[in-house]
């Protein structure tokens, strides 16, 4: 990766080996007290009060709402909040790159973003690497303990987190900076305390009253940490996070083992398998992420990446885009104008969704047929199957009409109800935040990171851990779990040209910003706030933001479709982070509307 000094690529690509033999180990090894030191207090610019440019709940920049797009020359970063946007920003303009300006996000979000995110959760990355002109796929999401090795208790219980081993793996890879330099914005924030939003207040509040996640309510340490004085830390108040900070700090010290091998690590492995899981140390410590070749593909010109199996994102958002380049989309429609081009797009997305969720498995174990669902044949084919169960006759229901009848549609799309489906996404839906930054070297990083790690009931030192229900088996040697994260990454002649993912169940709604970016010819900021749907298949219904054009509703019963009116913006349809370059290479980026997110750049 480009680096910010004249260093050699040795000590730049592999920063924790960095020794006094070194003239730059040699800096370090004196300056590296005075910099522990002054991460305990201080945060990304050194000021010992950081509030990470907003502290009042009613700031716009902290609540959902417009977001006004950013410009920069030599660098840009989208997050889902604005600490953690301005913390990685503070490290673009002070030369690091854009592996090191991403991981100091991703722990300000461990604070900041608590409610969302895992610490001991899973995490899958894209890298973009100007120096080698390459794409690097980096997976670290949960995975099961060996089942043979645990003599009680069960396995498939427990998710074994990956984010931290993840950060540690991109840190020695492409990081320009020691590890100890990524948690001092985070620890600082975890002791000064996150400012308390509406949003984060209301999940909050859901987590404890209405039981979403119920099994840490007796769960004394949690308890205590969630409410400190007995109550839930209340809007615009600072949620003091002491316990966390000792972890962060902990893990700053002691390096990634230290939730692995360590004191952590065995305090988890004790709080699992008292709770009926069933989980040992040695499972911790042969944890490894994994780097591996992204899913790529074709479309309208551009070249795009994807996040690879284990995850489902990146083949289903390919699949889909396989199928419709064999439609003439542009000239039917925009999906928010014509009930045509919607039935299209609907009847795709769930027949993607299920094939790729029959055949991703972790490829340790089992074949996954990227190359084949992504082949053009196959494209054709699905298109071919589309086109031929459109109806052939106006389907909507007179009250005249002595055909009419509540029961459900033999054509549903997929014949499942919206319940199993929204029970199949809500884990993931309940908590993730991507994350993408640009640098002046050239280097591109699009990274989401998550919950799904744990067991259920634990939380261990200020990090809730409470585990997955994701797909995975606790035997043989592919044991990671499935999710559908969707880090994306777009080349058009060789070169970045957009970046992009959203937390929550990203596969459909990364799909249809691209359509709006390549098919519609939509700007980002357009193909961002334009109204996004769910095809669910639910007696074929669209769950759909109904900013709508007349007619078009009307014009879907005539095909036998209804629509679940989801509000004008509605955050479960997505929350996208996108930084792009135009045509004079100035940086770009936009944060959605529909959660907190923000872009800067510099």
């Amino acid at each position: 990766m480009c680096a910010p000094t004249t260093f050699s690529s040795e000590e730049l690509r592999y920063p924790q080996r960095w020794g006094p033999k070194t003239v730059t180990g040699r800096i370090l090894e004196a300056a590296l007290p005075a910099v522990l030191v002054l991460s305990l207090f201080a945060g990304p610019s050194g000021a010992q009060d950081v509030d990470f440019g907003a502290t009042d709940p009613a700031d716009p920049r902290l609540n959902q709402g417009p977001k006004e797009p950013a410009v920069g020359m030599n660098g840009m970063v989208s997050t889902q909040l604005m600490s953690s946007t301005l913390a990685a920003l503070d490290v673009l303009e002070s030369g690091g790159n854009a592996v090191d300006a991403a991981l100091t996000a991703l722990f300000v979000q461990q604070v900041h973003d608590y409610h969302m995110v895992f610490l001991f959760g899973s995490m899958s990355a894209l890298v973009y690497d100007a120096e080698s002109d390459e794409v690097y796929a980096l997976s670290a999401v949960g995975a099961r303990p060996l089942a043979e090795r645990v003599e009680r208790g069960d396995p498939e219980l427990v998710s074994i987190g990956g984010t931290v081993r993840g950060a540690a793996a991109l840190s020695e890879r492409f990081g320009s900076r020691p590890w100890s330099s990524y948690f001092g914005p985070a620890v600082a924030a975890a002791e000064q305390g996150a400012i308390v939003t509406s949003f984060m207040y209301g999940l909050n509040f859901a987590l404890f009253d209405f039981g979403f996640l119920g099994d840490l309510r007796d769960n004394e340490e949690a308890r205590n940490f969630y409410m400190p004085d007995g109550h839930l830390v209340g809007v615009g108040q600072r949620w003091r996070m002491p316990a966390l900070a000792e972890t962060l700090r902990r893990l700053r010290d002691e390096g990634a083992d230290y939730m692995y091998e360590g004191a952590w690590a065995r305090k988890f492995v004790d709080a699992a398998n008292a709770r009926g899981a069933g989980v040992t140390l040695a499972d911790l410590a042969e944890y490894e992420a994994q780097w591996l070749d992204p899913v790529r593909f074709e479309y309208r010109g551009h070249t795009i990446y994807g996040s690879p199996p284990p995850d489902t994102g990146g083949l289903e958002v390919g699949v889909n885009l396989n199928v419709l380049e064999h439609f003439d989309l542009a000239s039917k429609g925009h999906y928010t104008k014509s009930p045509e081009t919607l039935e299209i797009l609907a009847r795709t997305f769930d027949r993607s969704r299920d094939e790729v969720a029959r055949y991703v498995r972790d490829p340790l174990s089992w074949k996954v047929p990227v190359d084949t669902l992504l082949s053009d044949d196959y494209g054709k084919l699905g298109a071919a199957l589309v086109r031929g169960s459109l109806p052939r006759v106006k389907l909507s229901a007179r009250k005249d009409d002595p055909a009419s009848s509540d029961e459900p549609s033999a054509l549903a799309l997929g014949g499942r109800s919206l319940a199993s489906q929204r029970d199949r996404a809500e884990q993931f839906e309940l908590g993730s935040d991507h994350i993408v930054v640009a640098d002046r070297y050239g280097n591109w990083v699009t990274l989401l990171h998550t919950i799904h790690g744990g067991a259920p009931g634990v939380f261990v030192d200020g990090v809730r851990a409470t585990g997955s229900q994701a797909a995975a088996r606790a035997v043989g040697k592919g044991r990671r779990i499935v999710l559908p994260i969707t880090s994306i990454l777009v080349t058009r002649d060789g070169r970045p040209k957009h970046a992009m993912g959203t937390p929550g169940n990203p596969p459909q709604p990364v799909t249809e910003v691209l359509l709006n970016l390549y098919e519609f010819g939509m700007n980002p900021r357009e193909a961002v706030a334009a109204p996004r749907f769910w095809a669910f298949g639910d007696n074929e219904t669209i769950q759909m933001e109904t900013r709508l054009e007349d007619g078009v509703q009307a014009g879907l019963e005539d095909r036998g479709l209804r629509i679940e009116d989801l509000g004008d913006f509605n955050y479960h349809t997505g929350s996208m982070q996108v930084v792009w370059r135009d045509g004079d290479g100035r940086l770009h980026g936009i944060s959605d509307s529909r959660r907190l997110g923000f872009a800067k750049g510099h």
